[in-house]
C-alpha cells in the first residue's frame, strides 16, 4: 500500500490532470459525468476516498499561483462534495487559505468560494479511515498552522473543525470591514487574513469608487455584500454557537480575538446610508456572537422544582467534558432538527455509527463516549426548552432524540458488540485482541457510570415545562420502588401514575433512566444511587394520593367513551400490550371505535411515549399501509372502508413535530 501511495504523486496525479484537461475541452458536459468517471477510475486503481491528495490537486488547479483559474472546476467541486469524493473541511480550509488573501486580485475566485462556504461550512462527517483522517489533518495544518498558532501538540480532526470555523468567522469579519473601507487590523494573529497592530481608518476613496461604478470595484462590492450575507447566515445557526462555545470553554484567551472585533463593530458610528445598512447587519451579527459568551446552561431564570442548582460546579464540569473531539455529536443532533429536511435514514442508525466511530477515533473510554453523547442530547433539549409558537419542530422532536433515539442507538451498540464477541469467542485470540473480548462488559459499565455522573450536571438536567410532570412521575416511581423495598411490600406500581400536583423534584436524568430501563439497558438497582431520590420524595411515597391510569381502565375492558378517549389521547401509553390492543381496535373495531383508536395512537403516545416510541411509530405506519380486511369488506373497497380511520391517522401525524419524529425514526418513506 505504501508503494501505491507513492505512485499517486506520479501516475495517478498525471492521469487525473489529463482527465481534467479533457473535460474542460469537452465544454458543456455535466459535472456529474466527470465525478462518476473519476470515482470509477480511483476505485479501479485502489485510491482511498475521500482522497486528501485529490483535494490538494484540485485546489492547485482552481487557485494556481499564476492567477489563471479554471471556472469549470468550480462546478466540479459542488458535485464532488455531494458525492463525498472529497472532504469538505479540507477543501474549504485549503481554498480559504488562498481566496481570502487574493480576494482583491482574484475577485472571481472569492465570489465562487463564498457560496461554497455558506453551503458546506457545517458539513463534518469524519467517517474516513484513521490514516486518511491523519493525512487530512496534516494537509490542513500545513497551510493554516493550527498546531503552531494554538499550541496544540496532538491535533485531532475535531480540533481542526472547531478552529477552522472560528477562523472563518474572524476572516469574514476582517475582510468585510476591510472591503467596506475600514482599514482595521488587530494585534492577534489570524490564520486566514494576516493582521498587525490595531488601528482604524475609513478609506473614503474606496467608498467613492463604489459609487463611481468602477468595474473591478463593483465586483469587489458584490463580493463584500455576499460575504456580509454569508457571515450573517453562519452566525445565526445554533451550530455556530456550539462551535464557538467550544473555543470559549477550552481557549478563552484565544476567544478574546473574536471579542475584540465585536467591540470594534459595536463602537462604529457610520454616516452614509449605505454604510449604515452594513453596520446594521454587523451589529446583528455581533449580537448573535455575543450570545455565545452569554449563553448559560445553569438556566437561573427558570424555576427549579425540588432541587438545588449549583451553576458553578456545572460550568466547571461542562468545561472539562466539552471537548472539541465530541463536537460532531452536537452538530449532527442540531442538523437533525433542521425542519427544511426530512431524513429517510433512521437517526438511530446514524447515531449508532457515530458512537462506534468517535469512540475508536478519539481513543476514548465507553464512559467518556456515552457521557459526551448524553451531554450533547441534553444541550439539544436545553437550547429549545421554551419553544415559541410556530410551524417549526421544537421540543418534542428534541426529547425524542434524548429519550428514544439515543437509547435505541446504545441498544444497537451493545447488540453489535455482543455479536462480535460471540463470533470470536471460539477463536484463539491474539494478544492485541484480548481487550476487545471484554468490551461488552465495559460498554455496559461505561453506560451506567455515564448516566450516574450526569447527576453532577444539574443545570442541564432542569426539565422544560413540557416534561416537569413526566420527570416528577419518574422520580415518584423510583421513590415508590425504594419505599416498597424498604418496607418489604410486594405491591406493583405499574400503570399507576403519580399525582401531577406532587412536587417530587424530578429531572431529565430520571427520564433518561426510565428510557434505559425500558430498553433493558439498566435495571431498577439504579434507583438506589445516592441522591437519585430525595428524602422529601420518600416521605410522600406512602401518603400521597395516586391517580388510576386511564390505560389501566382501558386494559380492563372499559369501552372507549369520550372522556376515556380524551384521557388516553393526552396520556402516553406505558407498555407494548396497550399499543397492540389499540392497533387492533383501529383495524377491526366498530365504525366509531376505529377512528377513535387511531386518534389515541397518534396522540401523546406518539409524541411523548419515549419508552415505547419505536413501537408506536411502527403501528402508525402499519395503519397508513393498506390493512388486510378482517371484519370489514364492503363493496366500496378497502380504502373507503378505512377512510375514517386513515383520516384520523393523517390528522394525528400532520403537525411538524410529529412528522419530524417519524423522520428521526426513519419511516417517512414507509409512510408515504
Amino acid at each position: 500500500m505504501e508503494h501505491f501511495r507513492t505512485e499517486w504523486n506520479e501516475l495517478v496525479k498525471e492521469s487525473v490532470l489529463q482527465r481534467f484537461h479533457l473535460w474542460q475541452q469537452r465544454g458543456n458536459e455535466s459535472p456529474t459525468a466527470w465525478v462518476t468517471e473519476l470515482i470509477e477510475y480511483l476505485n479501479l486503481v485502489g485510491v482511498e476516498l475521500p482522497s486528501s491528495e485529490l483535494v490538494e490537486l484540485l485546489v492547485s488547479q482552481i487557485c494556481p499561483e499564476n492567477g489563471k483559474d479554471h471556472p469549470s472546476l468550480w462546478k466540479f467541486l459542488h458535485q464532488a462534495l455531494s458525492s463525498r469524493l472529497i472532504f469538505p473541511l479540507q477543501l474549504l480550509s485549503l481554498l480559504a487559505s488562498k481566496v481570502f488573501i487574493r480576494r482583491h486580485s482574484q475577485p472571481r475566485g472569492y465570489a465562487l468560494f463564498l457560496p461554497l462556504l455558506a453551503q458546506h461550512a457545517f458539513n463534518f462527517n469524519p467517517i474516513a479511515s484513521v490514516s486518511c483522517n491523519n493525512k487530512i489533518i496534516k494537509s490542513i495544518d500545513s497551510v493554516l498552522h493550527f498546531s503552531e498558532t494554538f499550541k496544540i501538540h496532538d491535533l485531532e480532526l475535531g480540533h481542526v473543525f472547531v478552529l477552522f470555523f472560528f477562523n472563518i468567522i474572524i476572516a469574514l469579519i476582517d475582510s468585510t470591514l476591510n472591503d467596506w473601507g475600514f482599514q482595521v487590523t488587530f494585534n492577534e494573529i489570524s490564520c486566514l487574513v494576516p493582521t498587525s497592530n490595531q488601528y482604524m481608518e475609513i478609506d473614503h476613496n474606496l467608498t467613492q469608487k463604489f459609487k463611481r461604478g468602477d468595474y473591478h470595484e463593483q465586483i469587489r462590492k458584490r463580493n463584500a455584500i455576499t460575504a456580509l450575507e454569508v457571515l450573517e447566515r453562519l452566525s445565526e445557526s445554533r451550530k455556530a454557537t456550539i462551535l464557538l462555545q467550544s473555543v470559549l470553554f477550552n481557549m478563552p484567551e484565544n476567544f478574546n480575538c473574536l471579542v475584540q472585533r465585536l467591540q470594534f463593530i459595536e463602537s462604529l458610528e457610520l454616516a452614509s446610508s449605505e454604510l449604515k445598512l452594513v453596520n446594521q447587519v454587523l451589529r446583528k451579527v455581533s449580537a448573535k456572537l455575543r450570545g455565545v459568551s452569554h449563553f448559560d446552561y445553569s438556566l437561573n431564570k427558570h424555576q427549579v422544582v425540588g432541587m438545588i442548582l449549583d451553576g458553578g460546579s456545572c460550568k466547571t464540569l461542562l468545561k472539562c467534558n466539552y471537548k472539541s473531539c465530541w463536537v460532531p455529536f452536537d452538530i449532527y443532533m442540531e442538523h437533525a432538527m433542521d425542519s427544511r429536511q426530512i431524513f429517510i435514514k433512521s437517526a438511530i442508525d446514524v447515531v449508532t455509527e457515530g458512537i462506534k466511530t468517535y469512540q475508536i477515533f478519539n481513543q476514548a473510554s465507553w464512559h467518556d463516549t456515552f457521557l459526551a453523547l448524553w451531554l450533547s442530547a441534553l444541550r439539544l433539549v436545553q437550547r429549545e426548552r421554551d419553544p415559541p409558537e410556530g410551524p417549526i419542530p421544537h421540543l418534542e422532536a428534541r426529547l425524542c432524540m434524548l429519550l428514544s433515539i439515543v437509547p435505541l442507538a446504545i441498544v444497537n451498540v451493545l447488540r453489535d458488540d455482543s455479536e462480535q464477541n460471540s463470533s470470536t469467542a471460539s477463536v484463539p485470540l491474539k494478544s492485541e485482541y484480548k481487550h476487545e473480548t471484554k468490551s461488552n462488559g465495559s460498554v455496559k459499565l461505561g453506560l451506567t457510570s455515564s448516566v450516574q455522573v450526569l447527576g453532577q450536571f444539574s443545570g442541564l438536567l432542569c426539565p422544560p415545562a413540557l416534561v416537569v410532570d413526566a420527570a416528577n412521575q419518574a422520580a415518584r416511581k423510583a421513590a415508590s420502588f425504594i419505599y416498597n423495598s424498604m418496607n418489604e411490600k410486594g405491591e406493583s406500581f405499574t400503570n399507576v401514575h403519580a399525582n401531577a400536583n406532587t412536587k417530587t423534584g424530578g429531572n431529565l436524568r430520571h427520564l433518561i433512566v426510565e428510557a434505559c430501563i425500558a430498553r433493558n439497558l439498566m435495571d431498577t438497582s439504579v434507583y438506589f444511587w445516592p441522591g437519585f431520590v430525595s428524602t422529601s420524595v420518600m416521605s410522600l411515597s406512602d401518603s400521597s394520593p395516586l391517580e388510576k391510569s386511564p390505560w389501566l381502565t382501558f386494559m380492563e375492558g372499559t369501552p372507549l367513551s369520550n372522556s376515556l378517549i380524551n384521557a388516553l389521547t393526552v396520556t402516553p401509553a406505558s407498555s407494548l400490550e396497550e399499543i397492540e390492543k389499540l392497533y387492533y381496535i383501529a383495524l377491526n373495531g366498530s365504525e366509531v371505535e376505529r377512528p377513535a383508536a387511531a386518534k389515541i395512537l397518534c396522540g401523546a403516545s406518539l409524541s411523548r411515549g419515549w419508552y415505547i416510541q419505536e413501537h408506536v411509530v411502527h403501528y402508525v405506519v402499519k395503519l397508513l399501509a393498506s390493512p388486510e380486511p378482517h371484519s370489514h369488506s364492503g363493496t366500496w373497497g378497502l380504502l373507503v372502508d378505512s377512510m375514517s380511520m386513515l383520516s384520523a391517522v393523517l390528522r394525528g401525524v400532520s403537525c411538524v413535530d410529529t412528522v419530524h419524529i417519524l423522520s428521526l425514526h426513519g419511516v417517512v418513506s414507509e409512510s408515504l
